[in-house]
């Protein structure tokens, strides 16, 4: 048992800061907008264009300071065609990102492309041009250069650096891929796009001393803090014996206490005429300055339920603003709505989601619907950019699940993403470790600046490291079983 203490604490690693490094790549995946197009030019046959998923790595090879080039390793791409046919993509590539005058992309990719009846060995190209999003965003085509008259491959990538969306639906719904002890999904509950529920709502509000127990108070708002803290809303007041009312537009924390009332959240505001709570359907705290242009330190940007009005701005807040507690406006409703042009400007479609990225950049949902540019429909529930595009629909977010109702909407009411693109932190530090002889299992203990953990294990230190937990809002973890099974080696991963 010394032995393997030894091996926890060596094996402690942190996530890469703002772009992938040579040693730390960061894991993208594809997006709504991401396509398989296979082109008969001769043929005179319709155009085949597939939606694309998927994932791959981005890592550094070199950076000269006007260029940036990285590698593209582990794609593995789907594109399906009805349920009798996939193509599937597999390979390598290259990008390059930089520019002496104004920053340019460009790539290669040489993979293999199945689909379903023979395979291709395709050399693909970009044209260099402006990037088309946002860094750490990708989108760019590859148009195959060694395509034959019968057969030429384009793939379009629109990708972000996203290992799992964590989310809550509006509706609570009824999975087909869980147990039938545990498949129904509340709107309170607080899931994964890879099919996992990672808390469940009598999990989140266990501490805060509401009496008598209930099932589900609902879910508004969502965060995760460093050391794997949950802050979290609720969609109705309650009283707690502990804590006392408890606002629906109370931020809360899992670890049982009230991290910001409503009322400390708008004081800068100065609302007029007081109100008892305006509600909070979204929020994020930053803990330190995320660019130059975006969040200070200990700032917190929020929306809420209920239009207010700032008699500091001498204006109303509309409860699709993005308002920070230093008493700003940060987005208007219809400046995060303004690239989808939507038919009626004036309308404010409400908030119930957000997600800062580094750049600034803003993911976020509506409260209601609405139809923009060119008659394009766009739900509550789905993910959108204030860049302008559409990064989830919400029956794929949901997918995973795959949900017995008949629904293409279930909502939206909270959103957070695991993503490498964080900031970099201390490693986490192992506090204990302690086997259990009777049972054979192995308890971690640790602390770490991360918001969420995994666990991986290895035979040895040079790996294949593997992932023995899932991506976990915890410190602490149980291998069961592991006095049993071949000496490893652990290591812990955060983000």
């Amino acid at each position: 048992m010394k032995t393997a203490l030894l091996l926890i604490l060596t094996a402690a690693t942190v996530v890469a800061g703002v772009a992938p490094d040579q040693k730390n790549g960061w894991h993208y995946s594809l997006l709504e907008g991401s396509t398989l197009t296979d082109d008969c030019p001769a043929c005179g046959r319709p155009t085949i264009i597939l939606p694309m998923r998927g994932s791959f790595t981005l890592r550094l090879i070199q950076d000269n300071g006007l260029f940036a080039t990285y590698a593209m390793e582990d794609i593995s791409f789907t594109a399906r065609m009805g349920s009798d046919r996939t193509y599937r993509v597999t390979g390598n590539g290259t990008l390059q990102i930089g520019g002496e005058v104004a920053l340019t992309q460009e790539g290669s990719m040489h993979v293999e492309i199945d689909n379903g009846f023979s395979k291709t060995d395709a050399q693909l190209a970009s044209a260099r041009g402006a990037p088309e999003r946002l860094w750490p965003m990708i989108h760019i085509t590859f148009h195959q250069t060694n395509g034959t008259i019968t057969q030429v491959y384009d793939l379009t990538l629109a990708a972000a650096p996203l290992r799992e969306a964590w989310f809550s639906t509006t509706s609570g719904f009824t999975s087909s891929t869980h147990p039938s002890s545990s498949n129904h999904v509340s709107g309170g509950d607080v899931l994964s796009s890879s099919g996992r529920i990672v808390r469940r709502n009598r999990e989140l509000t266990a501490r805060l001393g509401i009496m008598p127990s209930v099932p589900d108070l609902g879910l508004d708002a969502l965060d995760i803090r460093p050391g794997a803290e949950i802050v979290f809303s609720l969609e109705t007041s309650v009283f707690s014996e502990t804590l006392g009312q408890l606002q629906a537009g109370d931020c809360l924390s899992q670890r049982g206490y009230i991290v910001a009332t409503n009322q400390s959240l708008l004081s800068a505001f100065v609302i007029q005429p007081p109100v008892a709570d305006a509600g909070l359907d979204a929020v994020q705290f930053f803990g330190k300055p995320v660019s130059a242009t975006g969040p200070a330190a200990d700032e917190v940007w929020f929306s809420i339920e209920k239009n207010q009005f700032s008699e500091k701005l001498g204006r109303l807040l509309r409860a699709g603003d993005v308002l920070s507690n230093r008493g700003q406006i940060v987005r208007t409703n219809g400046q995060l709505l303004q690239r989808f042009r939507p038919v009626d400007a004036s309308v404010d479609h409400g908030l119930d989601a957000l997600y800062v990225w580094p750049s600034g950049e803003i993911w976020f949902s509506t409260e209601t619907g609405f139809t923009g540019e060119g008659s394009i429909t766009y739900l509550g529930g789905d993910v959108l950019s204030d860049q302008g595009y559409v990064v989830f629909r919400n029956a794929e977010l949901l997918s995973a699940f795959a949900p017995l109702e008949d629904r293409l909407d279930f909502g939206l009411d909270a959103l957070w993403v695991v993503t490498d693109a964080g900031a970099s932190v201390t490693p986490p530090k192992v506090t204990s470790l302690n086997a259990d002889r009777g049972t054979g299992d192995l308890r971690l203990q640790w602390q770490g600046e991360g918001h969420v953990f995994q666990v991986e294990d290895a035979l040895s230190l040079t790996g294949p490291w593997e992932a023995l937990s899932p991506i976990v809002p915890d410190q602490g973890f149980v291998d069961v079983g592991a006095l049993g099974k071949p000496q490893r080696f652990y290591r812990i991963r955060q983000w």
